[in-house]
């Protein structure tokens, strides 16, 4: 569980003026020539500082984000809808469908205290791409995090196998 800040405790109480979060994404594979990052409720191109101390550009571009609805579990969700017009995000797709062995591009999503942008305030990274759609507009994007949850030995189970499973059919 996150640790509340006084900085996070400001978008509450905006009495001494509007305080907001800066949210942004960045999508990467390593057939891309460059990894795009996005910032959203942005109208300029804005540097941002990662956990890890290294500053990048986002670029400011017309994106919605969905974000699952519980941010404390090992399920998250996103869905980008990027208003890209279709110039640059199918081309990069295309990159990944024509590699030889497929691998899921990786977005990673950051949201920034509004003027306080030396350490992202919410981190959700590596989650893995799996879906793409496009239309005129853009390209809608869903990325989940990898199966963490997931387990399993590989067996089948079946009230004709095991007889104490008959109550649940």
């Amino acid at each position: 569980m996150s640790e509340v800040t006084p900085e996070m405790l400001a978008v509450l109480d905006q009495s001494a003026g509007a305080v907001g979060l800066i949210e942004c994404v960045e999508i990467s594979h390593p057939n891309w020539s460059e990894t795009l990052r996005y910032v959203v409720n942005s109208n300029e191109a804005i540097t941002l500082t990662h956990e890890d101390s290294l500053s990048y550009d986002y670029k400011p571009t017309v994106i919605s984000i969905q974000r699952s609805a519980d941010i404390d579990t090992l399920d998250q969700t996103l869905k980008l809808s990027v208003g890209d017009l279709g110039e640059q995000i199918p081309d990069l797709i295309d990159l990944v469908i024509q590699d030889e062995e497929i691998i899921q591009p990786i977005v990673n999503y950051r949201a920034y205290i509004m003027g306080n942008y030396a350490t992202p305030c919410f981190i959700v990274k590596g989650l893995l791409v799996e879906g793409v759609a496009r239309d005129y507009k853009g390209s809608t994007i869903e990325a989940n995090a990898a199966g963490l949850n997931d387990s399993g030995n590989g067996e089948i189970y079946s009230a004709s196998t095991d007889p104490s499973l008959i109550g649940f059919y």
